[in-house]
């Protein structure tokens, strides 16, 4: 309730305005329950007119039934008939009317809450570190955008509505039954619990099966997640058969899961149903004695509208243990979308952080530490500076900790310990979104965007002219191919840009850093997808682009390695050397090892 009434909170007037106009539905609901007394003097009038009520019975509902039926009859028994239909049907609209007001505010407050909890979700998907998703199932935060969404929208706000409808219902209807005849309402609230043991006793499980059931639904959206990016893979290794059975299997784990749950959901209604009939049962045995008993509490007249006022309440009553249960449900995809909006996000900017405006003089990394998991370090005691203007090369084997080095000068992870120094400022003092708009990062794994050329390279940049795309595309290479394109920088590229070639996508993804203009370039194997001829031409293009500029290079080709300023080479997340390629060479250390071995590819 804390969550949701967290998020209801900024449409308080409309949940006010939602409740009167339930409540105003509901009186005149009873309005039309009580009219029934008039309706039955009128087919069955009384032998003889009181001339007044007897001191126990005179009460303001009586008074007004008996004033509301002296002013019909007056008209004689057939008009008395229409007018009284007339004020029936008046009562109806009315009740309509305030119901469908009702329904217009709570679907608008709906409609707010999940739309403001969708754009949570995704801002806490963008300010999660980059390691939450190494080490979590990307359909399973897929999940809860949609599953655990939909699912909070219909069993939790959804029964929410209903609750509050359902207690408004039978709070007024209670009450109202009490005025009538205290005694035999006494005789139902009586038997009201035993109908609340057995329904508590049908939802007790709900809670705990609904957690799992969320749990095993998203193992399925991990599974249809993998397999699209993995189809490839799958069907090289002919591994369709295992796939098909391997998914069949979870989909049926979950199907009979959620037949348990849907099987005790839905036994709720009928058995609600089937004691509310018992409880009627009852009244109308009760009830019927003390009315030929003569009790003064209640007359004939009366006890008809109470009957139909307490078959009213039947549904508000039937929909309470439904609602009941349904938020049982619910709590499943609460509590997942809770803990996940309650995960750490990166670390926030210093409040005394400054804007960067560009690099001055140098980067250094001093005494840097850095561990994913403590207890085991990626690196250890790095020290290492970059001269502005200078390209500096990180070779190593795979695992060495290269990228990992390289985004921690992106601030995508901060070191366990140590520093990383800009122009002698930690930085910490710098804000991180003008840091990263002042570096380019073409990554080994490129990524585009399901969108066209255009927009792919001007990522980041969205202000840049078309002369200045076109530009960046001929630096990158990328130019020619794209004016050979269906429709050249408008063209849809597909999912990941599935509708270019590798080196395609890697000289689009040049293109996008180059039109940034940065003062640091990362290149993460830049030109690992390029063939010899492409790697030539972009490696031109990339001299002049890295004139002026800094740039951090990790690459696997001696091409790329050799033309560097300065070469630094990790080894288990430590720095075993450093110097040009010639200095290396001359070492016979690790770096000649490597060139020997053909690990630096020419």
């Amino acid at each position: 309730m804390s969550f949701t009434l967290h998020h209801a909170r900024p449409y308080a007037a409309r949940l006010a305005a939602y409740g009167l106009f339930v409540v105003l539905s509901v009186v005149f609901t009873m309005a039309t329950a009580l009219s029934v007394a008039d309706f039955v003097k009128i087919l069955f009038p009384p032998a003889e007119t009181p001339t007044a009520l007897p001191s126990a019975n005179v009460n303001l509902l009586s008074q007004g039934l008996q004033t509301l039926y002296d002013w019909l009859i007056v008209y004689g028994p057939k008009h008395a008939l229409v007018y009284f239909s007339l004020l029936l049907l008046g009562l109806y609209a009315f009740k309509n009317v305030f119901n469908y007001l009702s329904l217009v505010q709570i679907s608008i407050v709906r409609s707010h809450i999940v739309c403001d909890l969708r754009s949570k979700l995704f801002r806490k998907v963008l300010n999660l570190p980059i390691s939450y998703f190494g080490t979590h199932r990307r359909g399973d935060v897929l999940a809860r955008f949609a599953g655990d969404v939909t699912e909070y929208d219909q069993s939790t706000l959804g029964s929410l509505q209903q609750l509050f409808s359902a207690i408004v219902s039978i709070v007024l209807y209670i009450a109202m039954l009490f005025y009538i005849s205290a005694k035999l309402t006494l005789f139902v609230m009586l038997m009201l619990p035993v109908v609340a043991f057995v329904i508590s006793g049908i939802s007790h499980r709900l809670r705990r099966e609904s957690v799992e059931l969320q749990q095993r639904n998203s193992f399925l959206m991990s599974l249809m997640e993998e397999t699209i990016i993995g189809l490839k893979v799958i069907k090289a290794y002919t591994a369709i058969e295992f796939s098909n059975r391997r998914f069949r299997q979870a989909d049926a784990r979950y199907a009979r899961l959620r037949t348990r749950v849907l099987r005790r959901v839905d036994l709720s209604s009928p058995v609600s149903d089937f004691l509310g009939n018992c409880v009627v049962i009852g009244i109308l045995l009760f009830g019927s004695s003390l009315v030929l008993q003569g009790d003064v509490g209640i007359t004939p007249d009366l006890f008809v509208s109470y009957i139909m006022m307490f078959v009213l309440m039947i549904p508000p009553a039937k929909e309470l243990t439904t609602a009941i249960s349904q938020i049982k449900k619910g709590r499943a995809c609460t509590d997942r979308l809770m803990q996940f909006l309650q995960m750490d996000e990166v670390r926030p900017d210093l409040p005394e952080a400054q804007p960067f405006i560009g690099l001055r003089h140098q980067i250094e990394f001093r005494h840097v530490h850095f561990s994913y998991n403590p207890g085991t370090e990626v690196l250890t005691d790095i020290n290492l500076t970059i001269p502005r203007g200078a390209t500096v090369a990180l070779v190593g084997s795979s695992g060495s900790g290269k990228s990992t080095l390289a985004d921690l000068l992106m601030r995508f992870h901060e070191p366990s310990s140590g520093q990383i120094l800009i122009d002698g400022c930690p930085i910490q003092q710098f804000s991180t979104s003008s840091l990263r708009q002042h570096i380019g990062v073409v990554e080994q794994h490129t990524f585009l965007f399901n969108d066209t050329v255009r927009h792919n390279i001007s990522y980041g940049t969205p202000r840049a002219t078309r002369q200045q795309i076109e530009q960046a595309a001929q630096i990158a290479q990328a130019h020619d191919f794209i004016l050979q394109l269906p429709q050249a920088y408008d063209t849809p590229i597909g999912d990941s840009g599935a509708l270019l070639s590798g080196g395609q996508r890697q000289r689009i993804s040049i293109a996008r850093a180059v039109l940034l203009q940065p003062d640091l370039l990362i290149l993460d194997e830049a030109t690992s997808a390029l063939d010899t001829e492409s790697e030539a031409l972009v490696r031109q293009s990339l001299q002049t682009l890295l004139t002026g500029r800094t740039a951090l290079v990790i690459a696997h080709r001696l091409s790329t390695v050799a033309a560097a300023q300065l070469i630094v080479v990790l080894e288990g997340g430590r720095i075993v050397e450093s110097g040009t390629h010639q200095q290396l060479l001359q070492l016979q250390g690790r770096y000649c090892q490597l060139v020997k071995n053909s690990a630096l590819l020419n």
